[in-house]
């Protein structure tokens, strides 16, 4: 971090998934990122922090015309990310229809290396929690409509090669997150017979 001044962060600031990124480059300094659903339009705002200090530095908040409707995030550098929309439609009504629809009309959003923004993955029914792996080989995706965990293999240019799937029966995958001692996949998420809008 350049500096240890505070500045007020003066953006509208309405979490919803986030993630929280370490790397040995600098072990002191740990990286945030938020999907943040402002009404001026949903984006993930990026703060550093530095370890014994008492406060998060603003760095930038990323907004796209592909991030309209982001649930989680996934850092994979402390720039760069995957995040999930978990919907096409952005009207409430429309949502709810989509959502006991089950339709694939979600993807994966990649933001890389000096702004550039793609669609990672598509085709994926209300993707949810999205979560990596300890090595960075493989992203985990909770389909949530399908329901299932879809894992992916990061390509070079930042989309993702769907690899292979786990599904639930009785269980709808919500979160998902990966234990960095184990490797272990952790997948939170609600009975089937119960429906959340």
């Amino acid at each position: 971090m350049a500096s240890n001044t505070l500045v007020p962060f003066t953006q509208e600031f309405r979490v919803h998934g986030f993630d929280i990124y370490w790397d040995s480059i600098d072990p002191t300094e740990l990286t945030f990122m938020f999907v943040n659903h402002q009404r001026t339009g949903a984006g993930i705002s990026i703060f550093r922090h530095r370890i014994g200090t008492k406060f998060l530095q603003f760095v930038k908040t990323v907004k796209s015309p592909l991030l309209y409707a982001p649930n989680d995030v996934v850092a994979t550098s402390r720039s760069t990310f995957y995040a999930t929309n978990d919907m096409r439609s952005t009207s409430r009504v429309m949502r709810k229809i989509e959502m006991l629809l089950g339709m694939p009309w979600g993807h994966v959003v990649y933001y890389g290396h000096e702004g550039m923004v793609i669609k990672a993955a598509a085709g994926i029914s209300y993707p949810n929690g999205i979560a990596r792996s300890a090595d960075g080989n493989t992203i985990f995706v909770a389909a949530s409509s399908e329901p299932s965990v879809n894992m992916y293999r990061p390509r070079l240019d930042g989309s993702l090669e769907l690899v292979g799937k786990t599904v639930f029966r009785n269980f709808v995958p919500d979160n998902v997150s990966v234990d960095t001692a184990t490797g272990q996949v952790l997948v939170s998420g609600k009975l089937r017979g119960i429906v959340f809008m």
